[in-house]
């Protein structure tokens, strides 16, 4: 029976205004401190995430270019078994739109956006500029992917766009991922151990911008740029029989590589990197962890990227009592925060990494950083791979780390091969992993997997984990649902504010029960991306016009026939989380009912979504 008892919620779910017509399904993905919310939308899936350098951050060596690939790569490192699905709506796209086929047959067959961004109600980065033009031709309208990332420190939205389709008789792409920030395009490196890079890495190179900091009142972004081509030789990365190696002759790269359908897929080896905010310049954070000097090994490419950034100020954040913090050690320096590659024989381990500024940091210079490895999320663990790739994610003011380390499909866990996600002390002598699932609370349980998307100051972390405890390995994928952990580090945790949530980590539909018909009830959190220090949460949620059945977190929508929509919205306290008198009541949900069976062979499809990999709106079924 529908029931709507009286409730008290910490939170109140406020829709966000998304263009019309910008997208079928819309995802809350970046937010600033005075609550401006900024995402993306899509209208298909991705195919091959958009977010990660090495695609599904796992395939340095650049050989997953079709539906086998994408297939093997879910038998190999998902373990689900409906992975010929799963890659069938990679592959193919959904209701005629995304997936990776269109973008491989682009061009031949051209290419409409899958992703479009926006911010304050309107879109942005509708016309990507591009130096170089393939074939000499015109941009077409509306072909170029655009994903938020974040907002910078003066507020400006952060992404990752692709050049669009430029049509010559065919349609060539001339780069699938560049940074931005607000209207200016992050370029790839000019050079590389000293020397100018390749033609092709400055018209082709990829770049991606995840985070900002400033110093000496300039501010920089932080993410990655290609410095070098990949291993172009090996035939494995060529797509239906178009022979990547000819994109060079001899040497040296082809006069117009875009222009050509063997060039649409090259990819590069990329470093950690930082840029002015205008663009103009960019420099390498560190060496990969090597003592190679090429960008290649064994068919594989040698990658690094910068996830978060922090220049840490004592003075930012008091203590409850009002006095100062405590200095780190490195306050008034930018700490970075992403992953590096540690080569072990021919095998190049994409791991988790802290990057650290040098006594005499020079901007102008690259290299200024030294990284080091996060224990216990390391790739490797006394000879086994235990995990496929490690990465920190954020960094807070107090030099809390958070990040996850994806279990390898060889070595699952409690059924799983999960993204398992862990908090770090960078201002430790040796940064090392402590997993949620470790720390006994009660939604992070053992083999549990998500996603640590961000975190405040008050070390409040906001992001996506599993609902339920289904066998993924051989089993179907399980639900997910965002999740906040007032997490209780060593510093700057603020025991009054952390009280409020009763000092442990929700569901975020747990803080949204307001026990009205039409109110908070409308929408079940999927997703937490982002959170500032008045704890206003960017989220997405699907959303059930007029109110799901009741009020507990598997309630059918319109008794199993309605339609439930993705959509982006704002969280925001109904309380002053800061204020020392502040008082909250939580009302968990019920989970008596039993999960709605959706079709298409996936209980969930905005799982996929959530975790890179996007599904569509699905009418729900009894």
């Amino acid at each position: 029976m529908a029931s709507y008892s009286a409730s008290a919620n910490l939170y109140n779910v406020v829709p966000v205004t998304v263009p019309d017509g910008l997208g079928l399904e819309s995802y809350g993905s970046a937010i600033d401190e005075t609550g401006n919310v900024a995402g993306d939308t899509r209208t298909g899936t991705d195919g091959i995430p958009f977010r990660d350098e090495a695609p599904f951050g796992l395939d340095n060596t650049f050989i997953y270019q079709d539906f086998d690939d994408i297939e093997s790569y879910c038998y190999r490192q998902l373990g689900y078994n409906s992975c010929e699905n799963w890659a069938t709506r990679q592959w193919e796209g959904i209701n005629n739109a995304g997936g990776l086929e269109r973008e491989r047959e682009a061009y031949y067959d051209g290419y409409t956006a899958n992703a479009n961004g926006f911010a304050n109600g309107a879109q942005i980065m509708t016309s990507p500029t591009s130096a170089y033009v393939p074939g000499g031709g015109t941009l077409v309208t509306g072909s170029n992917n655009v994903i938020v990332n974040k907002y910078s420190v003066n507020d400006q939205v952060l992404g990752t766009t692709s050049s669009g389709y430029y049509n010559f008789g065919n349609y060539g792409l001339a780069y699938r991922e560049r940074g931005f920030v607000g209207t200016t395009i992050l370029p790839p490196a000019t050079t590389f151990n000293g020397e100018p890079v390749s033609d092709i890495v400055t018209q082709m190179g990829r770049t991606m911008a995840f985070d900002s900091f400033s110093f000496n009142s300039v501010t920089y972004i932080v993410g990655s740029a290609s410095v070098a081509p990949f291993d172009y030789g090996d035939s494995d990365k060529d797509y239906n029989g178009r022979d990547v190696g000819k994109c060079f002759s001899g040497d040296q790269p082809i006069a117009d590589p875009a222009a050509e359908d063997y060039c649409q897929n090259f990819a590069f080896s990329t470093k950690g990197f930082i840029w002015s905010s205008d663009g103009a310049t960019g420099v390498s954070v560190a060496p990969w962890s090597t003592s190679d000097t090429g960008a290649t090994r064994d068919q594989k490419s040698y990658m690094s990227s910068v996830r978060g950034a922090v220049v840490p100020d004592s003075t930012l954040i008091p203590n409850e009592d009002g006095s100062e913090a405590d200095p780190t050690s490195y306050d008034g320096k930018p700490v970075l925060v992403g992953y590096n590659t540690l080569r072990d024989d021919n095998n190049l381990l994409m791991q988790a990494a802290v990057f650290y500024p040098s006594d005499s940091l020079d901007l102008t210079q690259d290299d200024q950083w030294t990284s080091k490895f996060i224990t216990r999320a390391v790739v490797e663990d006394d000879g086994d791979y235990i995990y496929a790739n490690t990465r920190a994610t954020d960094i807070n003011n107090n030099l809390m780390v958070i990040g996850e380390s994806k279990r390898s499909g060889f070595y699952p866990e409690n059924g799983a091969a999960a993204n398992r996600i862990f908090v770090a002390d960078a201002n430790a002598d040796s940064p090392s992993a402590t997993y949620f699932s470790e720390t006994g609370e009660s939604i992070f349980f053992r083999g549990s997997g998500g996603e640590a998307k961000a975190v405040n100051n008050y070390n409040e972390v906001v992001g996506i984990i599993d609902a339920e405890t289904a066998r993924e390995y051989n089993g179907k994928q399980r639900r997910h649902r965002g999740f906040i952990n007032p997490y209780d580090f060593d510093v700057g945790t603020h025991a009054t504010r952390r009280a409020l949530f009763q000092n442990r980590a929700w569901w975020l539909d747990d803080l949204t029960n307001d026990g009205k018909e039409d109110g908070n009830n409308q929408y079940r959190i999927i997703a937490a991306s982002d959170i500032n220090d008045k704890g206003e949460i960017a989220a997405t949620a699907l959303y059930c016009a007029g109110g799901y059945d009741n009020t507990g977190h598997n309630a059918y929508c319109d008794g199993g026939s309605g339609t439930e929509a993705i959509v982006a919205v704002k969280l925001v306290p109904t309380v002053d989380l800061d204020a020392p008198d502040a008082t909250a009541t939580i009302t968990p949900r019920s989970v008596e009912q039993q999960p709605v069976e959706r079709q298409g062979g996936s209980v969930a499809p905005w799982m996929l979504g959530l975790l890179g990999l996007v599904a569509l709106r699905r009418r729900l079924k009894k």
